[in-house]
């Protein structure tokens, strides 16, 4: 993939929509993927992205580092781990790929794309989670 810089850190059409989170396209790797999730972590990452998803993706956008977006950089091996999961016709335009750390504390980081007012999750890092 050519490495073109990403304009804005999202799409600047839907900045005032809420987004809307999207698992559809979740790695089934067993070490990043929801669906390996106990239900109490699935039940606590649900929770904490419904919270978030009561703000715009400007907002979000906005938000402090340790609890908003880093935009993933073309060519770097998250960007290639996200391209590599997303099945958006438009996958060659797109370069609005993220990761954000859920809970603030690092307990796990989420690694997807927008896909207009959606945050399309390919990925979520378990490694930090902690077991209550």
């Amino acid at each position: 993939m050519d490495e073109m810089a990403t304009p804005s850190k999202i799409d600047l059409r839907f900045a005032d929509q809420k987004l809307i989170f999207l698992i559809c396209d979740c790695s089934l790797h067993k070490d990043y993927s929801f669906w390996k999730l106990s239900r109490e972590q699935a039940e606590r990452f649900i929770k904490r992205l419904k919270h978030i998803e009561q703000l715009t993706w400007s907002q979000f956008s906005n938000s402090p580092r340790g609890s908003g977006l880093t935009p993933e950089r073309a060519g770097s091996e998250s960007f290639e781990m996200i391209h590599e999961q997303n099945t958006s016709i438009e996958k060659f335009a797109e370069q609005y790929y993220f990761h954000f750390r859920v809970e603030q504390t690092g307990l796990f980081r989420v690694f997807g794309y927008q896909k207009n007012q959606f945050f399309c999750v390919t990925h979520i890092d378990r490694n930090g989670i902690v077991h209550h």
